[in-house]
């Protein structure tokens, strides 16, 4: 319900105060003006005021506070005069209700903040949770990943020292030949461990007639297309000849091994063979 009214200055203020639910403690901090005063301009004792010109200035930031026009105040209070406005009827109840819901507005957002930051808080600490124990999950497999690629490599990196070593063995048991000379005569040197070799002698179209020293065709054999090879078991304490009746067509085997014999470019030719002890 609205009426026009006319109220003094002080009456003006107390009510523009109770509407916007301000209590003098309230409007004391929003204004920094003393209580006191305060107290005088609503009830029009201006002349507690130091001055006129401090009450003007103290007219001014009240009006300011409470939302009201700050000109119609001066005014009344230059020409002495009451203030004429329209009121809206609020009982003093209802007043002091709205000033409660209104605290009550302000601070119920409170329990919701608190809410909410314990929220994320737990949030943040599952996440991390989580996080870190994948994390681990990699690393844990990455190292049993590495520990069997290195035991792979150290067993791998074994068996060719082992192969290493066996071919080694192999060699040094395997009996080495080699063949210098030219021409008519060339040299065998044949490394064994053997006590005795296997000399063989074939041809496969050609015809010669060879011999061995030291051996049971010490004495000589003819070979050809009918009798192709001839072999002999000589020993290796002593260094054995060969000759060679015609060099062409014929093929020399040292156990089983064969000699390369393009080095006998003559027509007929010797060939000596030493041993030596691996």
């Amino acid at each position: 319900m609205t009426s026009m009214r006319k109220k003094t200055i002080g009456e003006v203020l107390r009510l523009a105060r109770t509407n916007q639910g301000l209590t003098l403690e309230e409007l004391h901090k929003k204004t920094e003006i003393q209580l006191d005063m305060l107290e005088a301009m609503e009830a029009d004792e201006f002349d507690q005021l130091p001055s006129p010109f401090y009450t003007r200035s103290f007219l001014r930031k009240y009006a300011w506070a409470v939302e009201l026009d700050e000109r119609i105040v001066l005014d009344a209070y230059d020409s002495g005069s009451m203030i004429t406005y329209e009121e809206v009827d609020v009982d003093e109840d209802e007043l002091t209700g709205r000033r409660r819901s209104s605290k009550k507005n302000k601070t119920s957002f409170l329990p919701l903040f608190y809410f909410i930051l314990f929220a994320l808080s737990i949030v943040i600490f599952v996440t991390y949770y989580v996080w870190n124990y994948l994390q681990n999950q990699p690393e844990n497999s990455s190292t049993s990943s590495y520990s069997v690629v290195q035991a792979t490599s150290s067993t791998s990196s074994v068996t060719p020292s082992s192969s290493s070593g066996s071919s080694s063995s192999s060699s040094n048991i395997e009996p080495v030949i080699s063949v210098s000379g030219e021409g008519n005569y060339v040299e065998i040197a044949y490394k064994t461990s053997k006590e005795t070799a296997k000399l063989q002698l074939s041809v496969s179209d050609a015809r010669s007639w060879v011999s061995v020293s030291e051996s049971d065709l010490e004495g000589g054999v003819t070979l050809s297309p009918d009798n192709k090879s001839a072999e002999t078991t000589v020993s290796t304490k002593n260094p054995v000849t060969i000759t060679l009746g015609v060099v062409k067509g014929v093929a020399l085997t040292v156990d089983n091994q064969t000699v390369d014999l393009s080095k006998l470019t003559a027509q007929t030719g010797k060939i000596t063979v030493t041993f030596t002890k691996n």
